[in-house]
């Protein structure tokens, strides 16, 4: 590519954008999927309380106290705790056919993004690497056993990832909004992505508990943990959440 040559985020970000001389213009399409991705093979399967928990918080002093925290304690966290914790991220607020409205904002409400939880220490959970089933607020468990060494290492060894209770994994199935936004989905996975981590991270902090996100990974490596292709299904981000000291 000469240096002239713009790049291909560049070139992306040029090629969708919306014009009004073009916008209604048919370009390729894409085939729709299901809304909710599931596993009847997962070895074990976890029905999570949809009712939020915890005690009220303070909203202003959760977004005043929200940080990047790496260091954890050995402490393990409650059920409880994990369950708010996924409900903060892709609770289901409203139902109304065909949509199931969560905590957080979706283009479309299409929800693309799928929740995956690698779980260290939790109470009363095995762990693994485990799938969020949205309609029954389940957890399914798909591979059992200790996986902290292969995220660290799938994360260009970031050692927090594997000190931390649990890691949330996003990744954005893509034609659940490419088969309505075509090429300029991919934007709205990546917004959709950042709206479920800031509602993590929040509830984080409600709880006394210490959240950073992750962006730099190598993709092929955390979508071989998640089990997803990395084409159709690609990974888009993570979060570590633990107890900390102070809070």
């Amino acid at each position: 590519m000469s240096s002239d040559e713009p790049s291909i985020g560049r070139r992306y970000l040029q090629e969708t954008r919306y014009r009004r001389e073009g916008l209604g213009e048919r370009g390729p399409a894409y085939p729709a999927v299901p809304r909710f991705k599931e596993y009847p093979q997962a070895s074990q399967r976890l029905v999570l309380d949809p009712a939020p928990g915890p005690a009220a918080a303070d909203l202003w002093a959760c977004l005043r106290e929200r940080r990047s925290l790496r260091q954890y304690r050995e402490r393990a966290l409650s059920l409880e705790e994990l369950t708010a914790l996924v409900w903060a991220a892709q609770g289901v607020t409203l139902a109304g056919h065909p949509h199931l409205l969560r905590t957080a904002p979706s283009a479309g409400a299409l929800y693309p993004v799928e929740t995956y939880l690698a779980v260290h220490r939790v109470t009363g959970v095995d762990p693994g690497i485990w799938h969020l089933h949205i309609p029954d607020f389940a957890l399914e468990l798909l591979n059992p056993g200790d996986c902290r060494r292969a995220l660290v290492e799938a994360c260009l060894s970031q050692n927090f990832l594997g000190a931390g209770a649990v890691v949330f994994i996003w990744t954005g199935i893509l034609n659940r909004a490419m088969s309505k936004y075509r090429e300029r989905a991919i934007r709205y996975l990546f917004l959709d992505a950042g709206h479920i981590c800031q509602n993590l991270m929040l509830a984080a902090t409600a709880l006394g508990l210490g959240c950073c996100p992750v962006g730099a990974f190598f993709d092929e490596e955390v979508e071989q943990l998640t089990q997803v292709d990395g084409q159709e299904e690609v990974a888009l981000y993570l979060a570590a959440v633990g107890a900390v000291e102070g809070r």
